[in-house]
């Protein structure tokens, strides 16, 4: 019977996850989408040479701990420079012509982004020993 509603949840957890995926993406068009997948994962990035750096100035590591710091100043330029970047690549979701072409690439950005968080959850999941397949 957990079994059953494990395997419930999870299948509830995916469509819900699909749909919230592929509605933003159809909204938010190709370009914005790529965007944020690279804001999301530069911020993780980010949380993470922040963890190392506190981890590092506990253990009184310098060479870590400087490390740490000039790869978020780096980090930080670039996203700076990727900004400029997309910021003429944005306003493809004004010309009439591509903005429904824009949508339809967010929609199928969306899916693929949504499987690819399923199949990390789904990783997690095994990984923890609760298998829902």
């Amino acid at each position: 019977m957990r079994q059953e509603m494990v395997k419930l949840a999870f299948a509830a957890v995916i469509i819900l996850l699909f749909t919230w995926r592929i509605k933003g993406g159809y909204a938010c068009g190709m370009m914005q989408e790529i965007v944020n997948i690279l804001s999301g994962a530069a911020a993780l990035f980010c949380v993470a040479l922040i963890f190392l750096a506190v981890n590092s100035a506990m253990n009184k590591s310098m060479h870590t701990l400087t490390a740490c710091i000039v790869a978020l100043v780096i980090l930080g330029v670039a996203f700076k420079v990727c900004s400029l970047i997309f910021k003429p690549l944005l306003a493809v979701e004004n010309i009439t012509l591509l903005s429904g072409i824009n949508k339809l690439m967010g929609a199928a950005l969306g899916v693929v982004e949504a499987g690819l968080l399923t199949y990390a959850a789904y990783r997690v999941l095994v990984f923890f020993e609760i298998h829902v397949f």
